[in-house]
């Protein structure tokens, strides 16, 4: 039985949103594109979408998914620069020079065409990010709008799904090898996926709801996130969902930071006093290879590891072309005769690896600078002073860029503008590089009685 009319549905929610609620046009071009996204992570052929929509380049959808990029460059190219914006000139150009050496490696790669689109469509995506995005979010308007939105996904595609699974009937939801994958096309990315939506949650849940059923109905949508990542069986989307929720409150506060060591204390002391808790987590960490014979601990059970196989077969290939890569998008194709197990082998499952088998050590550098960057604004954020609206909003852009950083150790979503995950990691990265482009001038700092060589957004106090 076709589950369409719930595609359907989760479709004419959104059509609805950006005709009722979110107005703006660039949100509104960057939400269509989350929406063709959402759509291609979906269990598209339980919801009577045929590969052949999907599958080729120059499929239906995929021309639709084009569109849509672009249409989302287009409007980022008239966001103009917001005023008090500070450009961060070593970011940008290490993000350029990512770029540039992402489309230069298409000239020496096995299918130089689809080498070359990969590449243009990630510059592409970065364009909208770089000229658009970063704009957008320097507003503190905007940044709250833009929370919104994904506060809405998170209600359209997972709690309907779970009572669709506590019903009894099934109807629209998927089970992959007796896990819950809800609407999504596999486990893993609900996992991902619920842990990129889970800061915009939790922000509404501590600044927008006012009232008190409002924080009750915002604490259920978590429990659900909760619940189906729980279901999903995904480590990976268990732990980031965590580590979200951590990073977030670890962000916003010394007194959230105490109380985290305290539950992080407790905890500790639960697993150790009572051996069943240990037991369960050792069980779900092991995820089944607690029954084979060969299997002694978690260390031997890196060799039972797909990933581990796959890892360490191929990493004697991209040594060998540690200067140059195989050319962008290409280094993935040598997995498969690593692996028994085709469906883990459609990809590398770590995009760090990836990207070095790609690009090799340029690639890796570049990426590892760009990062570092990233991850100093970040710690600004925490270690300086600053406004408490100001806070929250950065803390909920490096709750995702902290989730994302931990996930594409295991999965190959970074530089696949295609992945919904790709879209939400780089723009929750775009947002903290945005909360951070203020620079108060000497006079503003003063009258504002600010810290000497503080360093943040004042886009929030200033306006609101």
């Amino acid at each position: 039985m076709s589950a369409a009319p719930l595609l359907i549905a989760v479709i004419l929610a959104f059509l609805w949103l950006f005709r009722f609620r979110l107005k703006e046009r660039f949100l509104r071009a960057y939400g269509l594109f989350f929406l063709i996204l959402l759509i291609f992570s979906s269990n598209k052929e339980y919801y009577g979408i045929r590969a052949e929509l999907t599958e080729s380049t120059f499929s239906p959808l995929s021309l639709v998914r084009w569109v849509l990029l672009g249409w989302l460059c287009w409007q980022a190219w008239k966001l103009e620069t917001p005023a008090g914006y500070r450009f961060n000139l070593p970011l940008t150009a290490v993000a350029t020079l990512l770029i540039l050496v992402m489309l230069l490696s298409s000239i020496y790669a096995a299918d130089t065409s689809y080498s070359l689109m990969r590449a243009a469509s990630f510059a592409l995506l970065a364009f909208a990010m770089m000229k658009g995005l970063v704009f957008y979010l320097y507003n503190s308007t905007n940044a709250i709008m833009f929370f919104r939105l994904h506060y809405y996904a998170a209600w359209i595609v997972l709690p309907l799904f779970l009572l669709l699974l506590f019903s009894g009937t099934g109807y629209g939801v998927t089970i992959i090898m007796g896990q819950y994958a809800g609407f999504f096309g596999n486990q893993n990315t609900i996992g991902a996926v619920s842990a990129f939506l889970t800061p915009y949650v939790v922000f509404h849940w501590q600044v927008l709801s006012t009232r008190r059923w409002q924080k009750w109905v915002d604490l259920a949508l978590l429990g659900v996130i909760l619940i189906g990542v729980w279901l999903s069986g995904s480590r990976n989307g268990t732990v980031c969902t965590i580590v979200t929720i951590v990073t977030y409150f670890f962000v916003v506060s010394l007194r959230s930071r105490l109380r985290i060591v305290v539950a992080g204390t407790v905890l500790l002391s639960l697993l150790f006093f009572f051996p069943a808790l240990q037991t369960d987590l050792i069980r779900f960490i092991r995820k089944g290879t607690d029954r084979s014979s060969q299997v002694q601990d978690l260390r031997t059970q890196l060799t039972e590891e797909r990933r581990y196989e796959m890892w360490t077969g191929v990493w004697p290939r991209f040594v060998e072309r540690s200067l140059t890569g195989y050319g962008f998008a290409q280094s993935h194709l040598l997995v498969h005769e690593f692996t028994n197990d085709k469906e883990a082998g459609r990809s590398l499952h770590n995009s760090y690896l990836e990207i070095f088998g790609d690009l090799g050590l340029p690639g890796v550098i570049l990426l590892a600078l760009l990062l570092y960057q990233v991850s100093l604004k970040a710690f600004g954020v925490v270690t300086q002073s600053t406004f408490v609206l100001e806070r929250q909003i950065s803390a909920v852009f490096i709750a995702g860029f902290a989730a994302g950083v931990l996930n594409a150790f295991f999965e190959s979503w970074m530089f696949s503008v295609g992945n919904l995950i790709s879209l939400l990691f780089w723009s929750a990265t775009t947002g903290l590089i945005a909360r951070t482009a203020w620079e108060p001038p000497a006079e503003l700092a003063r009258r504002l009685d600010l810290p000497v060589g503080w360093r943040g957004s004042l886009s929030g106090a200033v306006r609101e």
